[in-house]
């Protein structure tokens, strides 16, 4: 039965394919089926342009024995007919096809353009994820660096913002790969994905060659310019720096560059058209830049001659008006001077008529003025006789005197009452004074006044301890000599004094100050409480120096490097074996073969300094078969330690040549120690701490020791009241953790109060500060002579792995800035890794004391550089002051010495108590200072009170001299006085303010 097709009957209709590109971009894409159609066939309907799903399936699921024939149009025999078995060609081919159906659905997947955006989505966020993670792995690049390298994926240890896998992708990336050049892998991968999203769209295969061809470009070239440096990591990953280590091996320096000319002349091609571009518009940037320029010159040019224009016009005005004030004061003067002529020609007379009328109306024989004549003396005509008076008898303060005298007795017959006080006032001198018969009444007035003017000042400025013969001389020469030359002495004025002889208490505050009288009977501890030194003559004899001679040339001419001269320096420890290469040998073949030279030589620790500083020389260090024990005595003992001018000497031992080896602890300024357990750490914290004991008085040197193990520091507790400082009532030898925070807090508090007193003394450091104290020249009120004081923290790990932040922050202000104040730290550690000694702490600390560590990552912590891994132990060390390295042999001290040097300094008579370090309280507990009032008050708080506001001057430090106590009882008692109302806030480091007088604080006091 022949059935007609419909197209909506068909079963497979609903199996029609999505079309994302039809969604997205408005067409249909091709995906047509290719079946071929009969040439005679009719136009087919849309339905009918390919087979579909079902009908294949539906034909798959019929017996070979009943075969259907597709029929495009008409009629056809129903589904299940058996009548004709024909298989036409379509059949055949669309069962061909059916395998790849599943390729087909997952390639037109991939092609679809929302799978396509969801995969750049994901290069974008993970190109973003991996540009965080290495820029914080440069952050953190020692603690990531060390989990790395160690294997440990502690996430407590891995500071990277991308945990332990970001760590992994960065540390994979920088240090394994291509090292900077990774930053372009990086841009590629946010390239590809913006791309598929569609946001920016590059061209790939340009890209692609830039971006790879550039960052192995940058992994060559960076490897070679940093091969030698010392850093922690490469520059150019590992891949950078292996390939140029073969480079050069193989193929020498000129090799290695040559490559990275051309890996960079490649790179220079690639970008050509943007590099000429930005070249185009940096020159047009310049060109600008220069016209603008030109612009401001021109118009500062312009600006500039009007100001000048405008300066000449005001320099012309102003010489105008000064000549016209000239012509005025001219004029001015010559009307003066014949005023002054006119007035010289009317005084003879007018000072005679005024003289003859004083005397007739002041005369014995007339009492009073009964014929009611008053003299008719103007102000004028008085003021005339004095200027003419002054004028000839000049400018000195007795004339004056004797002009206001003169005037006293012309206008006094004016005013007067009674002649008899008239009459006494000439009659007071005896006839002596009287010189002729025609002297005036006015003249002798004059001469008495001045008289008894100089007899006055004369008893003034006598000595107390005048002798009196010279008082009967003196008053010889004032009344009984007529002489007028005598007179004329009189009147001149007096002499000099003699200055009184200084006092005692003078002369003892001109000596200058000692600041070892305190402890004046104070002796060092002497050598003979270490043990002396063993000569086992030297430790390398003649035939093993010999020995290593041939056994290094020999080792050395194996592999290729001829050497022309050599030489040994026998160490206590170690020998120096110093080559010349011949002409031609390179330094890097020399300094890669440090491992073979140990096999060799079947020694432990063989070192290659290549080149050795500031000589031509080459140095291989070879460790002696007997080494021999640098005695801390030997060291003491030497004339170079005797001798020594410096301030915080610290005597470590012997170099390689057996000098004995001293460095400055207050020019370093600050110390890292850094080994690992038992290489000789503590023993040379010991000997610095003797050395600086031998050497610094207790009133100069103080030590805060802070000791986590307990066990390190605790002979050093019988120097309590001679070297130690501490807290109030705290114990001298840290111990306890929660503590050590308030002491290095408290550390800073002294070094600002130290730095106050540097700022007002003028001076830059504490040597000159004291210096300056000794000879006097500072207020012993205000200013105190100040010890050095030298931090010891034996174990810093420790601290830092239990309080972190709250450690390294004092630590690190104290590194920066206590130099200047006389606070000095020496910190140890036996585990030198960047999480425990920051870059913080090693930017200040300069100085650095490496023993031997395990790894070499340790040693590029501590020295910068390799060399600490290489050491042999048993106090074998590198000291290193600014980059410059000295291997030093560290001098043995036992414990039962230090013992011995303890008792005996803390058998002798010491201060009272140890060196009170200010006190510190956190923030939040410290309360307010207005609690400290009323019955909270000290017993010394009234006294105290009377002395600032008596003397005017509020400062902690005079109470605290004046009053015999600590710093932290003065301090609160100045906060009473500031709850009180009595004085100011406090301003530094300068004294307080004074608010009150006398009166008001006794109120105060009585009221309270």
């Amino acid at each position: 039965m022949s059935t007609s097709y419909s197209p909506i009957d068909e079963p497979s209709f609903t199996d029609t394919a999505f079309d994302a590109e039809e969604m997205l971009n408005g067409h249909r894409s091709d995906r047509h089926d290719s079946t071929p159609q009969p040439d005679d066939a009719p136009a087919a309907s849309p339905y009918d342009e390919s087979p579909y799903a079902g009908n294949n399936r539906q034909t798959a699921s019929a017996t070979t024995s009943r075969q259907t024939t597709y029929a495009p149009q008409g009629n056809q025999p129903g589904y299940g007919s058996t009548t004709g078995t024909t298989v036409v060609p379509e059949q055949t081919a669309v069962s061909r096809r059916r395998p790849r159906a599943g390729v087909a659905k997952t390639l037109q997947l991939i092609r679809d353009s929302r799978t396509v955006m969801f995969i750049g989505l994901v290069f974008t966020i993970l190109a973003g994820y991996m540009l965080i993670v290495t820029i914080s792995y440069f952050a953190n690049i020692g603690s990531d660096q060390s989990a790395m390298l160690n294997g440990d994926f502690d996430p407590t240890m891995i500071r990277n913002a991308g945990g332990p896998a970001g760590a992994w992708i960065a540390h994979t990336l920088l240090y394994n790969w291509l090292g900077i050049g990774s930053f372009l892998l990086i841009y590629y991968l946010a390239a590809c994905g913006l791309s598929m999203l569609r946001v920016y769209r590059p061209s790939f295969w340009p890209l692609t060659m830039r971006c790879l061809l550039t960052a192995v470009a940058l992994s060559i070239v960076c490897g070679l310019v940093t091969y030698e440096f010392a850093s922690p990591v490469y520059w150019g990953g590992r891949h950078g720096h292996l390939l140029n280590d073969r480079l050069i091996t193989l193929t020498g320096i000129w090799g290695a560059l040559g490559i990275s000319i051309i890996m960079g002349g490649l790179v220079i091609i690639l970008y050509l058209t943007e590099l000429k571009r930005i070249y185009g518009v940096a020159s047009q940037g310049i060109r600008a830049y220069n016209e603008r320029q030109a612009q401001r010159r021109a118009e500062r040019e312009r600006i500039r001659e009007a100001e000048e224009a405008e300066r000449l016009a005001r320099e012309a005005a102003e010489e105008a008006e000064r000549k016209a004030a000239e012509a005025a004061e001219a004029q001015r003067r010559a009307a003066v001077e014949a005023e002054t002529q006119r007035q010289a020609a009317m005084q003879p007379a007018m000072t005679k008529n005024a003289v003859e009328s004083h005397a007739e109306n002041h005369t014995p024989d007339h009492p009073g003025n009964s014929s009611g004549d008053i003299i008719e003396e103007t102000d004028e005509e008085i003021a005339e006789i004095e200027v003419t008076d002054f004028e000839d008898n000049g400018p000195d303060s007795d004339h004056l005197q004797s002009a206001g005298s003169r005037e006293d007795s012309l206008l006094r017959p004016l005013f007067a009452g009674d002649d008899s006080d008239i009459t006494d006032s000439y009659s007071r001198d005896d006839s002596n004074d009287i010189e002729s018969d025609d002297e005036t009444p006015a003249d002798s007035t004059e001469t008495a006044s001045v008289q008894n003017a100089e007899e006055e000042e004369a008893d003034f400025n006598t000595p107390l301890f005048a002798d009196s013969d010279n008082d009967s001389n003196d008053e010889t020469e004032q009344h009984g000599n007529s002489d007028p030359s005598a007179q004329t002495a009189l009147q001149a004025p007096l002499a000099p004094t003699t200055v009184r002889p200084a006092t005692a208490e003078e002369v003892l505050a001109s000596e200058p100050y000692n600041p070892r009288a305190e402890l004046s009977l104070f002796r060092f501890p002497s050598v003979d409480l270490l043990r002396p030194a063993k000569d086992n003559g030297p430790s390398v004899d003649i035939q093993e120096m010999e020995f290593n001679k041939r056994r290094l040339t020999e080792t050395l001419r194996t592999f290729g490097v001829e050497i022309s001269k050599i030489e040994a320096t026998i160490g206590p420890t170690v020998t120096l074996y110093e080559i010349i290469p011949a002409e031609g040998v390179r330094t890097r073949s020399i300094r890669s073969l440090g491992d073979d030279l140990q096999l060799q030589l079947a020694a432990e620790g063989v070192r290659i300094i290549a080149p050795i500083p500031a000589k031509g020389t080459i140095g291989i260090e070879v460790p002696n078969k007997d080494p021999q024990v640098v005695s801390m005595r030997s060291v003491l003992d030497s004339e170079v330690y005797r001798n020594s001018k410096m301030e915080l000497p610290m005597a470590l031992g012997k170099t390689i040549s057996n000098d004995i080896f001293m460095a400055d602890l207050a020019k370093m300024p600050h110390l890292l120690v850094a080994g690992a357990t038992g290489m000789g750490k503590s023993v040379g914290l010991n000997a610095i701490i003797t050395s600086l004991l031998y050497k610094k008085h207790p009133s100069e040197l103080k030590f805060v020791l802070i000791d986590p193990k307990r066990v390190e520091l605790s002979l050093y507790r019988e120097l309590e009241r001679h070297y130690l400082a501490s807290l109030p009532g705290e114990d001298a030898i840290i111990t306890d953790m929660s503590k050590v925070v308030t002491v290095l807090n408290s550390l800073c508090i002294e070094m600002d109060n130290r730095l106050s007193l540097l700022e007002q003394a003028g001076a830059r450091n504490i040597k000159e500060y004291n210096d300056k104290f000794i000879a006097r020249k500072l207020n012993p009120e205000k200013h105190r002579f100040l010890p050095y004081i030298v931090l010891i923290i034996d174990e810093f790990a420790d601290l830092i792995i239990r309080q972190g932040k709250e450690i390294e922050n004092p630590v690190s202000r104290l590194a920066a800035v206590a130099r200047a104040a006389g606070i000095h730290l020496i910190i140890a550690t036996q585990r030198p890794t960047v999480n425990v000694i920051t870059g913080g702490i090693k930017l200040n600390i300069p100085g650095r004391i490496a023993f031997r560590v395990i790894q070499g990552n340790d040693s590029r912590t501590i020295l910068d550089q390799l060399g600490a891994n290489q050491l042999i132990g048993r106090g074998d060390m590198l000291f290193s002051i600014n980059g410059k390295l000295e291997r030093v042999q560290c001098a043995f001290i036992d414990t039962p010495e230090v013992s011995a040097i303890c008792e005996n300094i803390g058998s002798q008579v010491g201060y009272q108590s140890p060196y009170e370090l200010p006190e510190y309280t956190p923030e939040g507990e410290g309360g307010n200072i207005c609690g400290a009032t009323l019955g909270d008050r000290d017993p010394l708080f009234d006294e105290c009170a009377r002395l600032v506001v008596s003397t005017d001057t509020a400062s902690t430090s005079s109470l605290q001299r004046r009053y015999s106590i600590g710093y932290n009882r003065a301090g609160k008692i100045m906060d009473q006085m500031e709850a009180a109302g009595i004085v100011g806030p406090s301003q530094g480091g300068k004294p307080r303010q004074v608010l009150v007088d006398p009166v008001t604080l006794e109120h105060i006091l009585e009221n309270r």
